[in-house]
């Protein structure tokens, strides 16, 4: 595969994702997608993508894509993973993964049954410090590791984007959901 056809669905964080994506050469995003038409346009002019959609449904009909990039409210990262599935993406979803265990299984299933990878955008594990951590752990220079401790304190409040942050009904919680995963996933890891 010379060039990887990526969609972003969700333009607050996602805004990132089109960054990130558009730095490595082989990676070029075809179309984006959010709700928020003011958002959709300016992000897609700022970035160069011509294919714009205020429906992710209507951007996976329509395009042929290879991987895409959810980047939501919480409560959508299980509909539209399972959608870009079906539609036979590659899916990078935001964390945390779901709602939901039950939700989550679901979405490991249906990648399993479409023969595609899913990953969840724990982005801590490829900081340069957890890496070497990682590494020094794999090798053994810290012996048998029986206690773990990870803390984060957030001194800026909510983030500055989305609203949706502090309504249970979009994100699922609170602290836990929003940054524990983080360091749970991280602990867990390493």
């Amino acid at each position: 595969m010379d060039e990887v056809r990526i969609g972003v669905i969700g333009l607050g964080m996602g805004r990132n994702h089109v960054a990130g994506f558009q730095s490595h050469p082989r990676a070029r995003v075809v179309a984006v997608a959010d709700m928020n038409e003011r958002l959709l346009h300016e992000l897609a002019d700022r970035y160069g993508v011509e294919k714009r959609y205020t429906s992710a449904e209507e951007m996976l009909e329509m395009e042929r894509l290879d991987a895409v990039s959810i980047a939501t409210p919480n409560k959508f990262h299980a509909p539209l993973t399972l959608a870009a599935l079906a539609a036979g993406c590659h899916v990078l979803c935001e964390k945390p993964m779901a709602m939901s265990a039950s939700e989550a299984r679901q979405m490991l299933n249906a990648a399993q049954q479409a023969g595609k990878r899913l990953m969840i955008n724990f982005s801590y594990r490829f900081t340069e410090q957890s890496m070497v951590l990682k590494q020094q752990v794999d090798a053994g220079v810290l012996g048998e590791i029986y206690f773990g401790r990870t803390v984060w304190h957030r001194r800026r409040g909510l983030p500055g984007f989305g609203g949706w942050f502090g309504q249970k009904a979009l994100s699922g919680g609170g602290p836990l959901i929003d940054l524990g995963v983080h360091r749970l996933d991280l602990a867990l890891w390493l």
